[in-house]
């Protein structure tokens, strides 16, 4: 019998955190867009966010604040320099509006020179997050500081467990 993950049974044009299987993958950044999506709290029902597409796949991901600081602090301002730049995303649990949530997070990229120590700004709050230096094949251990206890990462199998040895989330 198989044995699917909750966003496999829904599927869309977005990537979304339980495709990823708990593992971490690196994609190549096609292109950066902007498009109005509905959205609870902006104008009108509706508010503008970045989309990114890739080289490797068909889906998109929609950004959030926190990745869309990760990628501004490994490959600056402009979107125009994020294209063609390779990033690895992993699924990660985070707290979101008071409840665990399963979410894509950013690792770091390969095209980094080194591991990159950056401050988020997410709207009052700041934080710091550990950008590293990736490889295709095997991935680091992800690194943010405000990382939950428990998050493990193997880069053998390159599978994200969370303490309870659950794995993976959704944007």
């Amino acid at each position: 019998m198989p044995d699917y993950d909750y966003d496999e049974l829904f599927p869309n044009r977005f990537i979304k955190a339980g495709l990823l299987q708990g593992k971490a993958v690196t994609l190549t950044i096609a292109d950066v867009q902007i498009e109005s999506m509905p959205d609870k709290k902006g104008k009108n029902g509706q508010k503008n966010k970045g989309i990114l597409s890739f080289r490797e796949r068909d889906l998109e991901l929609v950004l959030n604040k926190t990745n869309a600081e990760c990628l501004k602090g490994m490959f600056g301002r402009r979107t125009g320099g994020w294209v063609g730049k390779r990033i690895t995303i992993y699924p990660r649990m985070v707290d979101a509006f008071g409840r665990q949530k399963l979410a894509i997070r950013i690792l770091g990229s390969p095209d980094i020179a080194q591991e990159m120590r950056i401050e988020l700004s997410l709207g009052q709050e700041r934080t710091r997050a550990v950008m590293k230096r990736t490889t295709a094949k095997t991935q680091p251990a992800p690194t943010v500081e405000q990382d939950e206890p428990g998050t493990d990462f193997d880069p053998e199998t390159g599978e994200v467990h969370a303490e309870n040895g659950s794995a993976g989330s959704s944007n």
